[in-house]
């Protein structure tokens, strides 16, 4: 809603008027669809078909899901598959077969180096401090900005982020995903890891750190003068504030913007990480002379190895489906678990049919 009414104010958008995707109303609708299901307990969603679902590790509340149809054939999806080693939540819970298996490959073709990454990340921040720049972070607002909290709480904690360097969160939503985060720590949630359980909520508190919930709070933010790190979404650039931290601090060598995550082809995140020398936005182009750093191991997503890891142990489907993945990562994906498993897997074409047996 920022988005569009920014857009008509300053005219930069194709649409007359631009309109928001969908408001407060859309979602208050939205949500009374919405019921709790408890993880590990099969419930009937449909005349003879039930549903497990089991903690997927990518998110807080992430899941997959065993269906039982009403045949008995069973069908499996992965959802989005996390990585091990996420620093707050467990691994996701053991895949234990099924006939059908849907499976995500965003990572097929990647490995996830975190120690490397880490070090990357520490590097590019100490850089741009000591230029007297500001560190932008686009974070996908669920689970991203927390992870990313929760390494700045430890270069905090170690000296490395000196204390007079503020951290802003400037994402409505992504300040309602860390209020949840939160109490989940409170409640001792059993999908989180025990050392970050120990620690609380200064897992994910690089104090002191600053939330802009409002309009004016991120105006502010932009206004701001001297070193800082600001975390805002979207994480891949295609809207949200972000957009503003990037139009003023593109320009100055000084200053360093870091991706951490996924970028799609098409984003303004890609854009960057592929040597973009200008970026588009608000309806004019922007040089690009500050530092790029692209750290996508901070992903949520296991990697091609870790998800053929989480398949070796189960009995082999009577197919494998790769899905949610840009066409090379599947189809590499695809040769490791036909190569490695002996599994037959299959990158399905849009529309595509296909029976569950």
């Amino acid at each position: 809603m920022e988005a569009a009414e920014h857009a008509n104010q300053h005219g930069w958008s194709k649409h007359r008027p631009a309109k928001p995707l969908y408001d407060d109303d859309d979602v208050d609708r939205t949500v009374k669809f919405f019921d709790p299901v408890p993880m590990g307990s099969e419930i009937e969603i449909m005349g003879g078909t039930g549903l497990t679902l089991h903690h997927g590790g990518h998110i807080l509340g992430s899941a997959w899901a065993h269906l039982t149809l009403e045949d008995g054939h069973t069908l499996a999806v992965s959802g989005d598959l996390g990585r091990p080693g996420h620093p707050l939540l467990l691994p996701p819970e053991p895949f234990s077969g099924a006939d059908v298996l849907l499976m995500e490959s965003t990572y097929g073709n990647r490995h996830h180096d975190h120690a490397s990454a880490r070090r990357e990340f520490t590097s590019v921040i100490t850089r741009a401090l000591s230029r007297g720049g500001t560190v932008v972070i686009p974070a996908f607002a669920i689970d991203r900005t927390e992870v990313v909290l929760h390494e700045l709480a430890a270069l905090r904690s170690a000296g490395t982020l000196p204390r007079h360097v503020p951290v802003y969160v400037d994402s409505p939503m992504a300040l309602a995903a860390l209020d949840v985060y939160r109490d989940a720590l409170r409640a001792r949630a059993p999908e989180m890891r025990p050392e970050v359980l120990a620690r609380g909520e200064d897992a994910i508190s690089p104090e002191p750190f600053l939330a802009a919930r409002t309009v004016q709070e991120s105006i502010d933010i932009n206004n701001a003068c001297g070193p800082a790190v600001i975390i805002s979404s979207a994480g891949m650039a295609t809207g949200g504030r972000v957009l503003h931290h990037l139009h003023r601090i593109l320009p100055d060598p000084r200053n360093a913007v870091v991706i951490v995550g996924f970028a799609a082809e098409g984003t303004r995140a890609r854009d960057l990480v592929d040597g973009a020398r200008t970026l588009k936005m608000f309806g004019e182009y922007f040089p690009v002379r500050a530092e790029v750093a692209d750290v996508p191991h901070f992903s949520a997503h296991a990697d091609a190895g870790q998800i053929i890891d989480w398949l070796r142990g189960a009995p082999a489907p009577h197919t494998t489906y790769l899905v949610h993945g840009e066409e090379t990562a599947a189809e590499t994906l695809r040769d490791r678990i036909d190569h490695e498993l002996g599994w037959t897997a299959v990158v399905p074409k849009s529309g595509e049919a296909v029976l569950v047996r």
